[in-house]
């Protein structure tokens, strides 16, 4: 099957999530991505528990199917080897904090001058013009500061009285801002291929994730409202039941389907009916035989619902099976690790990982003798010179 991007060249020098995410569909997509990382190391090589460092499950899911060169980019040499890689590529990725690019010679004027076709894309906490440009930016905290804990509060708030303020347990805030940058990335190669014109794309984490979010239309209206949603229904030795709708509509559908008869006393306000309806189907979904057949019957009624899984459950469960969800890539150590794979199904083109995740600094002679000509003598005078490092 044909590969989407290939011919594509990417010279990524992002680390963490939000920029190795964005170029691991690339390389999966198709095109030679080489990661250029720091003599310190991606910062997910250490997010993990102690015994998986180093080749991490999580530096391993960011960056399925690139090549690794180490490059000190605060020596001259290191700089000077990254502009002379930019010449061969069509796409150059950052995450540094707005100036830092600029700061290591690798910033988008010298960029373009050295390669105008090339499109670069900045993802930052932000946005590099702004009067916070200089903050830091990771998940916890661009969670925060979008409003989405207190969003969330606010919503637990309003279905059980309860206001806990937790963060987030995910990085939507790197993912959502790494798939945006995908977008944006491909529409400007796009570009660049019909104009010969490359162009820079900046991505700020603070406006990809209100940009994305759901959520706002509502909390936009004056007064703001929160969006109403039933809790999960506690159905007994059959576990937790998701049913899609608001309460009123639930209560609607699940009476009308399996007849049950309105608890609600006469005159009760709606918050007392509400509590009343959700506590007569919960009685219902405990009565029924299994979970299987409960969530059959809801089905078979044409009420959307789903069993409340463990992620685990959801991954290597029956259906993560027949959706071939988990694929084994080399984890590098000698053996292999699952791995989710990435979601899309063309009809004619394929998505994979062609490479594990790469060792640091693992293809260096590899990369710079393909993509510069290099000679080996070149190569190791670079190591020598502590311009170019590998892992032991």
């Amino acid at each position: 099957m044909d590969t989407l991007l290939s011919g594509v060249r990417v010279l990524d020098f992002s680390q963490v999530l939000a920029g190795p995410y964005t170029s691991r569909i690339l390389a999966e997509m198709g095109a030679d991505v080489i990661k250029v990382e720091a003599p310190g190391g991606d910062l997910t090589r250490v997010i993990a528990p102690k015994h998986d460092r180093g080749q991490s499950g999580l530096y391993t899911w960011a960056n399925l199917g690139k090549r690794n060169i180490c490059v000190d980019l605060q020596k001259d040499a290191g700089r000077a080897l990254a502009l002379d890689l930019v010449r061969k590529c069509d796409v150059v990725l950052e995450n540094y904090r707005p100036g830092v690019a600029d700061r290591l010679g690798i910033g988008w004027d010298a960029v373009h001058a050295a390669n105008p076709r090339a499109v670069m894309v900045s993802v930052n906490g932000y946005g590099g013009d702004s009067s916070w440009a200089e903050k830091g930016a990771f998940a916890p905290s661009m969670h925060a500061v979008t409003g989405l804990i207190e969003y969330q509060a606010r919503k637990v708030e309003s279905a059980t009285g309860l206001r806990p303020m937790a963060n987030l347990p995910d990085a939507r805030a790197d993912l959502t801002t790494a798939l945006q940058a995908a977008v944006g990335l491909l529409a400007a190669l796009r570009h660049a291929e019909r104009t010969g014109e490359g162009q820079r794309v900046e991505i700020a984490m603070y406006d990809a994730v209100l940009g994305t979010y759901p959520e706002t239309p509502f909390e936009l209206l004056d007064p703001p409202e929160i969006r109403e949603e039933p809790a999960p229904y506690d159905a007994g030795a059959n576990g937790f039941v998701a049913v899609a709708g608001p309460p009123q509509f639930v209560w609607a559908a699940v009476s009308k389907a399996f007849a049950l008869a309105d608890p609600a006393p006469p005159g009760a306000d709606v918050p007392a009916k509400a509590r009343s309806r959700h506590a007569a189907i919960e009685a219902w979904m405990a009565a029924q035989p299994s979970r299987d057949a409960l969530v059959a019957a809801l089905e078979g009624a044409r009420i959307a619902c789903a069993p409340i899984v463990t992620l685990r459950e959801a991954l290597t469960g029956a259906f993560g099976r027949e959706r071939e969800l988990l694929v084994a890539v080399d984890d590098r150590r000698g053996g292999t690790r699952p791995m989710p794979r990435l979601p899309y199904r063309f009809s004619a083109s394929s998505v994979r990982a062609t490479r594990p995740a790469p060792l640091r600094g693992e293809h260096n002679a590899e990369v710079l003798a393909e993509v510069l000509g290099m000679d080996p003598a070149r190569i190791e005078a670079l190591v020598a010179a502590g311009v170019l490092l590998a892992e032991a």
